[in-house]
């Protein structure tokens, strides 16, 4: 079966790659070619065959910004904007880097080979929580083995797309999503009765390795902060139970050390590289004495440079961005129906909770389009989708789709569509971002 799976990535992978070599080298967005010549010591290096027309492509978008600060002699960020991409990936990335070899072409091609060795676990990793999932007895073994199967290849095929040809912080979050939700997942006991509980033997991967892991996805990406959601599930279970010893050692305990490393990140750290001399949401201190102020650097740039902000992106020139967004809102508020309403399900009750968070807040806080490139750190949609597949596995039965089954089938053809006119949009540093 990883054999399969692997021959599939490097397939889907290799179209992929070919479309943005086949993509005309005149870029829409002159971001690449100035940089490139900043960082670049000579014309001949950024006009050489490979370079023109396959690596100077992947430089689109946010990798601009990546691939400065990975080629920064420190690792930091120029200017202030710049903060609101990952360092952890920046520092992920510099660790394979050779220091004595300066040159961006060779910073790329290690952050692209990362980029894809991460994407490729990420979806190895996801089939086994997949088979973890939906095993719950000998019986349902096959049956948790192909919707596995069908998950992993869905994820393969992410409506990210272009996005990950290139050096998005994106894979490294969706790797640490899934050994987290996994760990947890392997430390539960699935309740009978109501009794949920988790068994003292798992405090170490529950309390260490999902902690630990939603920690770092969220260090990474912001969007993976609701992952948190699992230890505020746990504990109001536990509690319920009145487990309350367990509901502090697990849940209580995890959650407040994944929130004191956000807080370090988000509040600590900026105020003491900045302040108080940057004035603005420096000065907004709740406490006088206290670096927490009532904005985070984080929250400050994606206001003021980016303009995100409650219903900020609702206005008549972003609605070609909703409607890119509208499959993946679609596909997202139903899958949590689904395991909610029609097949409801215990163990992914955190996870529908989590989804509705992710397209409520994507929806009415941040610019709606990148829904189709972060979404796939939850994988309840891809259940969704694979668990439908399954069970209308007879092809008459998808020839006349009734019900949901419509949206599973308009989707699948809508990632046929997307997927290679993204890749092309992407290479050619066309919207949307």
């Amino acid at each position: 079966m990883i054999v399969g799976l692997t021959l599939y990535f490097v397939l889907f992978r290799s179209i992929q790659y070919l479309l943005v070599f086949l993509t005309p080298i005149r870029q829409f967005d002159t971001s690449t070619s100035l940089l490139l010549n900043e960082l670049c010591y000579s014309p001949s290096e950024i006009n050489s065959y490979w370079n023109k027309y396959f690596w100077n492509k992947l430089l689109s978008w946010d990798s601009v910004f990546f691939i400065k600060n990975i080629t920064s002699k420190n690792g930091k960020p120029q200017f202030e904007h710049e903060y609101a991409f990952s360092q952890l990936w920046t520092f992920f990335v510099r660790l394979f880097i050779k220091s004595n070899n300066d040159s961006i072409y060779h910073a790329l091609r290690v952050g692209v080979a990362i980029e894809n060795v991460l994407f490729y676990l990420s979806g190895i990793v996801l089939y086994f929580l997949t088979k973890k999932i939906f095993s719950q007895n000998i019986r349902q073994s096959q049956f948790a083995r192909t919707i596995a199967k069908k998950t992993s290849l869905l994820f393969f095929l992410t409506s990210a797309a272009g996005f990950l040809t290139s050096i998005y912080s994106e894979p490294l979050s969706f790797f640490f999503a899934f050994v987290g939700i996994w760990s947890r997942e392997c430390s539960i006991s699935v309740p009978v009765l109501g009794q949920f509980d988790i068994p003292w033997r798992y405090w170490f991967p529950y309390s260490f390795i999902s902690m630990t892991c939603f920690t770092l996805a969220s260090l990474n990406r912001s969007n993976c902060v609701l992952l948190g959601i699992y230890f505020i599930f746990d504990l109001i279970e536990l509690t319920k139970n009145r487990k309350f010893v367990k509901a502090i050692c697990f849940p209580l305990l995890s959650g407040s050390l994944m929130f004191s490393a956000l807080l370090y990140q988000q509040y600590y750290l900026p105020y003491k590289t900045f302040c108080p001399q940057r004035g603005e949401w420096c000065k907004s201190q709740l406490f006088s004495s206290i670096f927490i102020t009532k904005t985070s650097l984080y929250s400050y740039i994606q206001s003021h440079y980016w303009g995100v902000g409650l219903l900020k992106y609702w206005t008549p020139n972003n609605i070609p961005n909703f409607l890119f967004a509208v499959p993946n809102i679609i596909i997202l508020i139903y899958s949590s129906i689904y395991f909610s309403k029609i097949y409801p399900s215990y163990n992914l009750k955190a996870l529908v909770w989590i989804t509705r968070a992710l397209v409520v807040i994507v929806c009415f806080f941040a610019h709606v389009q990148i829904l189709n490139r972060i979404a796939s750190f939850l994988p309840l949609h891809l259940w969704y989708l694979a668990d439908r597949l399954v069970k209308t596995s007879d092809p008459k039965k998808m020839e006349n789709p009734k019900g949901d089954d419509k949206i599973v089938k308009f989707y699948i053809y809508w990632l046929a569509f997307w997927i290679p006119l993204q890749t092309i949009l992407f290479a050619a540093f066309l919207p949307p971002a």
